[in-house]
């Protein structure tokens, strides 16, 4: 049964609440996996679309693996989030392993398969909790624009876009995350729309 953006935000806070005191989630990665029993490995693979899977062995033994060959530690962190989310949103494990590839981990959200949909977003809600970044991109926002824009960025080819880039180097750092991944979770809180050709 699907899940709603609600529940899958109820689960992102009981996993927030359990484990993460302070700081960036991503920081907090391996805690969460040996809190749970999950082992993580990191494979070469042959395949360039293989980014994660949640599997598991022969003795029951949950493992988290991502592609070594992933170069952007946002894309990285975000793919380790995507898999967690399998785990915690009780997806089933069909032939005990669920295989993303590059279609299926879409940090900006645009995924049919619903069950990939509900991994994005928990990894979106885990990465950049709605409490912490929503303060932290209204009071960049106000300090950058000079006070000029209060609490929502529309982001085109004018001044905007220089705002934009100081939010956008403080906070993908701050999180942990792609620029693709903290955009598409600033315009579901509805606190930014990007509207710029690069």
């Amino acid at each position: 049964m699907m899940k709603t953006n609600k529940e899958i935000e109820h689960i992102t806070n009981d996993v927030l609440i359990k484990y993460v005191k302070r700081g960036g989630v991503y920081k907090v990665f391996n805690e969460i996996m040996l809190g749970e029993g999950i082992k993580f490995k990191e494979t070469p693979s042959i395949s360039p679309d293989f980014v994660g899977a949640l599997t598991k062995g022969n003795n029951n033994q949950v493992y988290i693996i991502i592609n070594k060959n992933i170069d952007n530690l946002g894309r990285k962190n975000f793919t380790i989030a995507h898999e967690m989310g399998h785990y915690f949103l009780n997806h089933q494990l069909h032939q005990n392993s669920v295989f993303c590839n590059s279609n299926d981990i879409v940090e900006e959200g645009h995924q049919q398969n619903p069950i990939e949909r509900e991994a994005n977003y928990f990894a979106s809600c885990l990465l950049m909790p709605e409490e912490k970044i929503k303060p932290a991109f209204l009071i960049i926002l106000e300090n950058r624009s000079r006070k000029k824009i209060k609490d929502f960025l529309l982001v085109k080819n004018d001044y905007t876009f220089g705002v934009w880039l100081l939010i956008r180097d403080e906070l993908t750092k701050r999180y942990g995350v792609s620029e693709a991944a903290l955009r598409y979770r600033l315009q579901q809180l509805k606190l930014a729309r990007f509207e710029f050709t690069k």
